[in-house]
């Protein structure tokens, strides 16, 4: 067969009927002209996908009327609009009469037709059938270029479009999902394409801001890609990124700024977010108080601060998010004690401070928790407005006392016992209370649940816990059964005094000392009377009784000037620069160069002059007159300062070759300040009563912090 052009066809039309006649009469000796008839042959109702070259040519016959295949016949094969397309369009018959051609079909899913065509004979038609072709793109049909915030699942899914090469939907096609830049999830790894050629999943957005990417597959078609951006949440925390734990001058500007970066919950950089600076009260200024973070979350403001030494806070709110920034003004300390698990110290202005331990709230800074309780490894202000100015200070095991520059006595923390003097047996006083009886006090003892002071002009008080007369007194007397009833009190009792009001004696002191379940005073005559526990010697008696509500003179015969109680020993300086202790020794305590205890005083071993004496659990310490500090007794925690964890039985100079004007020994833990105004203290650390900004055991002194 050859290809004839339509032209060639409309001009052999006439030859072909002439050639039609001629055969009639050569052949068959027909009367008439032949009819030519045109049937389908083959290649009907064929399948197969669009675009594609169909397996079979369609075929048809041309013969007449008495069924004899017309020869050299041109036929005709034409496409529906849009459909297959003929690779032949004219095919001239062959001997047989039949004529073919190849079949593509066209891009359309369904019925396409092809029609056969010999002039005037009515045309013979076949139906194909195209299916789907191959999956050949992947295009994303919607969910594309969303914004949402981070870790949110995005308001529109994710659509695959599945389609062949002429974009008809390809249904069944596995589709695979994968998370890239920017992490988060998908529903699913894997979609079939439905009817439509679809397939769609949920995008959870992940953590981190910016744009986040969502790649489809199939095969080896090329891979589709989806974008988001992620944008923060909302404000979570600010992060300091510098300024905190600045030290400067009361008043001054601190050096640097503060600059914080707000973020949200997954830590990224929240912009345009509003923050304000407030500093708490005697904190002083900032300048701005509002600033607004820029595009990295990051803002920044300048402190001056108060006119106090000691700790600052700068309040930082955000958008719903607050804390706070800490920062401190130099302290210049006067005095400083130590007490059970914290300390306390008074700088030059009068201002109290104290640090360590704040369970029973003896700390007195406004708050207590039961149980472990919150720890303050650096020194807070007492109370935390540093309002109140002190004359003298002192720290018990759970409570602190102190008396103002007015005379006017306060105490604070535990009070199960009624220490603190408020009148009542409240559990906790966590600020300064005021004592509750109006006496003038020239200074107070704190001991371990009791207290004693000393008014104006000498008398000496007490209250509190009296299981064993530490009060001195407060005692009811039945002179018929010939018992003695030692009662508490809640709040201060003249030493000396009954229940019924009378006394059974009364003195005046230089000096006052509360101790573990004891008391002990100096007279203005210079003797040293103890009262209370004796169980181990430590009223110095020469005996070792139970219990003593009478004050008694210590025996010896010494002129004391000052004294101090431990725990379970006292000590005390005689006028001559000798100090003299008593009581347990089973540490060492006593100094005397063995571990020997005595109920009667006994020479701290040495030959040295001592210008001061303190006392703790089980340790002693003293300052030499050229400000040398020493120390004695136990020293597991290190609080014998001289570098080791060894107990001492006889002075032992503490380490650092400090000069100090006073000491201060806490139940495990020694503190001093020096000549130059700075506080030092060692020993057991775990509650931070040193106050360097730790909870590490020192064995050798260790700056408190906020000083230069």
């Amino acid at each position: 067969m050859q290809w004839r052009s339509a032209r060639a066809w409309r001009l052999g039309s006439s030859l072909l009927a002439a050639a039609f006649l001629a055969a009639c009469e050569e052949t068959d000796n027909l009367t008439g002209p032949r009819i030519a008839n045109l049937s389908a042959v083959s290649g009907d109702t064929q399948t197969g996908p669009v675009g594609g070259l169909l397996p079979l040519p369609l075929v048809v016959r041309v013969v007449d009327q008495r069924g004899v295949g017309i020869a050299d016949a041109e036929v005709t094969w034409t496409s529906s609009d849009g459909g297959p397309t003929a690779t032949q369009e004219v095919d001239t018959t062959d001997a047989d009469g039949y004529a073919q051609t190849a079949v593509r079909l066209g891009p359309t899913v369904g019925t396409q037709t092809v029609s056969a065509a010999l002039n005037d004979v009515n045309p013979v038609v076949f139906t194909l059938n195209a299916t789907t072709a191959p999956a050949s793109r992947l295009v994303a049909d919607s969910g594309d270029a969303q914004t949402g915030a981070v870790g949110e699942v995005l308001e529109n899914s994710l659509v695959v479009l599945v389609t062949d090469a002429f974009g008809n939907p390809r249904p069944g096609v596995p589709v695979s999902f994968a998370v890239g830049a920017g992490g988060g999830a998908v529903s699913a790894s894997s979609v079939i394409s439905d009817a439509q050629g679809h397939s769609r999943v949920q995008w959870t957005l992940g953590t981190a801001a910016g744009t986040q990417l969502v790649t489809a597959s199939t095969g080896s078609l090329p891979q589709l890609s989806f974008t988001a951006t992620a944008t923060p949440d909302d404000p979570a925390r600010f992060v300091v990124l510098s300024g905190a734990d600045q030290l400067a001058a009361p008043g001054a500007t601190l050096p640097d700024s503060i600059v914080i970066r707000v973020v949200d919950q997954f830590g990224n950089a929240v912009g345009g977010v509003n923050v304000d600076w407030l500093p708490t009260a005697g904190s002083g200024t900032v300048a701005p108080s509002t600033t607004a973070t820029n595009a990295a979350g990051r803002t920044a403001t300048r402190w001056t601060l108060g006119n106090s030494g000691g700790p600052m806070t700068l309040r930082v709110r955000a958008s719903g998010v607050d804390g706070t920034v800490p920062a401190a003004a130099f302290i210049n300390f006067a005095k400083v004690t130590g007490g059970g698990r914290s300390s306390c110290a008074i700088d030059v202005g009068g201002v109290a401070y104290c640090w360590g331990f704040n369970g029973d709230g003896q700390l007195g800074i406004g708050q207590a928790a039961a149980g472990s309780g919150p720890i303050y490894a650096v020194p807070q202000a007492v109370p935390p407005t540093g309002s109140q100015t002190f004359l003298a200070i002192n720290a018990g095991r759970y409570h602190n006392c102190a008396v103002t520059l007015s005379h006017v006595g306060y105490c604070w923390g535990d009070n199960n016992n009624g220490q603190v003097g408020i009148g009542s047996n409240t559990r906790t006083a966590v600020e300064p209370s005021l004592i509750s009886v109006a006496v003038p006090f020239n200074a107070i003892a704190a001991g371990r649940a009791h207290s004693c002071g000393i008014a104006i002009g000498g008398r000496p008080y007490c209250w509190g816990d009296n299981e064993r007369g530490q009060l001195g007194g407060n005692v009811t007397i039945d002179t018929v059964a010939n018992t003695i009833l030692l009662v508490p009190a809640n709040e201060p009792k003249l030493v000396g005094s009954q229940t019924d009001g009378k006394f059974f004696g009364s003195f005046d002191v230089t000096a006052i000392a509360a101790g573990g379940v004891h008391t002990c005073a100096v007279t203005v005559a210079g003797t040293a009377l103890c009262w209370g526990l004796g169980r181990e010697g430590q009223r110095g008696d020469g005996s070792n009784s139970l219990s003593q509500y009478i004050p008694t003179a210590v025996n010896g015969g010494a002129t004391y000037d000052s004294i101090t109680a431990g725990f379970r020993h006292t000590c005390a300086r005689t006028t001559t620069g000798a100090i003299n202790c008593w009581g347990d020794n089973s540490n060492g305590q006593l100094g005397s160069g063995t571990a020997a205890s005595s109920n009667v005083p006994v020479v701290v071993t040495g030959g040295l002059t001592f210008s001061q004496v303190t006392a703790g659990y089980g340790h002693t310490c003293a300052l030499g007159t050229d400000g040398t500090a020493y120390c004695w007794g136990s020293n597991a925690q290190g609080q014998v300062g001289d570098g080791t964890t060894t107990s001492r039985t006889a002075p032992t100079p503490v380490g650092g070759g400090l000069v100090f004007r006073s000491l201060s020994a806490g139940d495990y833990h020694t503190c001093g300040v020096t000549t130059g105004g700075v506080a030092y203290c060692w020993g057991d650390n775990s509650f931070g009563a040193v106050g360097d900004g730790t909870q590490a055991n020192r064995t050798s002194p260790s700056k408190v912090r906020f000083q230069q």
